[in-house]
């Protein structure tokens, strides 16, 4: 199905008159849709209900992929570009990396066992989501320069969230070093903890590109 939805969105690219905020929006929706399920993941207690959302994410995070693909390869089809073809391949790679961070926290979390997210973690995933959202808000608005003053302020937000993403994760690094002894448990959140913060990172990096791309459009 996602194949055949992807090829209905290529139809919709020529030489002359490209859509790739088609594509952009297509991605950022994956986006959104990962982070809804690590914010289930992140709650859940069932190993089964946990791998089960880990399935989905890694589909999600395929599809993903094949989105990227294809935005990058446009760039040898097309002629025309809405916008600077270097802000375009950073645009899709900073998208693409916040749903490959997204995975990548279930995939640490079972290399090092099964075991409940930190309640810092399960505001992470929270604060991600949010900040997903407000990605996708602002790619979406990306096409109509109309909307310059409003993707502004969404870009603004965006890094206010991640602010907030940072407080949230120091305050579980300092109770994390304050409380835990096991040595297994430290490297585990730890390396959570990064990860949840590159995510979060990704979405910034979205931001900076898209305020960018309308400072020069306007």
């Amino acid at each position: 199905m996602a194949n055949a939805t992807l090829g209905r969105l290529m139809a919709m690219i020529s030489p002359r008159n490209d859509n790739y905020f088609v594509l952009f929006n297509s991605l950022a929706d994956c986006v959104v849709r990962g982070s809804k399920v690590l914010a289930m993941m992140s709650a859940v207690k069932d190993p089964t209900k946990f791998d089960e959302h880990f399935a989905e994410l890694r589909k999600i995070e395929s599809e993903a992929d094949e989105y990227t693909r294809e935005i990058l390869l446009s760039l040898h089809k097309t002629f025309i570009t809405p916008f600077d073809r270097r802000e375009i391949r950073e645009l899709a790679m900073a998208l693409d990396d916040i749903i490959d961070y997204m995975e990548d926290i279930p995939q640490s979390a079972k290399i090092y066992g099964e075991s409940a997210f930190t309640p810092e973690m399960v505001a992470l995933s929270q604060i991600l989501l949010r900040a997903s959202e407000k990605v996708r808000e602002a790619v979406s608005m990306l096409s109509d320069m109309k909307n310059s003053e409003k993707i502004l302020r969404t870009c603004a937000e965006i890094s206010g969230i991640e602010g907030e993403a940072d407080h949230v994760m120091r305050a579980g690094m300092h109770r994390l070093f304050a409380e835990e002894s096991d040595a297994r448990t430290l490297i585990r959140s730890k390396e959570l903890y990064d990860i949840f913060e590159e995510a979060v990172d990704s979405c910034e990096d979205v931001a900076d590109v898209i305020h960018g791309v309308v400072l020069e459009r306007i």
